[in-house]
């Protein structure tokens, strides 16, 4: 009777366990593959990015030394643009939420500017409620991150 149960809970051990850690295996596997397609564009365009940013919904490398951006939608068929922040004159993360609700984020972006009459350049979207990827809270972090390393190598 002892080897019987010992046998079940095992089994049922299992069958809990192992969807659980094959949905980890699964995770990186795609992290992996977003970071070898970030390591590949970086080659490609010559940037050594020290600084790098993997989630669902988009990827970002910032190479210091020539202080340029490369940012990726995976979404969007891998599109990428290279930004270089020598013409970029302001960041600021700007979060939208729900009319009524101020309280629930429906949208948070990194707005970038460039120096020619403070013209909107580009806009980073970290967050996207119809999307349906990610955490707010987490993704508003991630941005007021890339704000700070940004505006870090942006000209005075």
């Amino acid at each position: 009777m002892d080897i019987a149960s010992t046998l079940i809970g095992l089994g049922l051990l299992a069958v809990f366990v192992l969807p659980i850690l094959f949905l980890i295996w699964q995770q990186n596997i795609k992290e992996k593959k977003r970071r070898k397609s970030l390591k590949e564009l970086s080659i490609k365009h010559n940037l050594n990015t020290d600084t790098v940013e993997v989630s669902a919904n988009l990827l970002l490398g910032l190479d210091s030394k020539t202080r340029k951006l490369l940012v990726i939608e995976p979404n969007n068929n891998m599109q990428h643009q290279v930004l270089d922040l020598s013409f970029i004159k302001n960041a600021k993360v700007s979060s939208h939420s729900f009319p009524g609700s101020p309280e629930l984020i429906k949208r948070i972006s990194l707005d970038l500017s460039e120096n020619i009459n403070n013209k909107k350049l580009t806009e980073i979207i970290f967050y996207d409620e119809d999307d349906n990827t990610g955490n707010a809270s987490e993704r508003l972090i991630a941005a007021q991150k890339w704000n700070r390393l940004i505006n870090a190598k942006i000209p005075a």
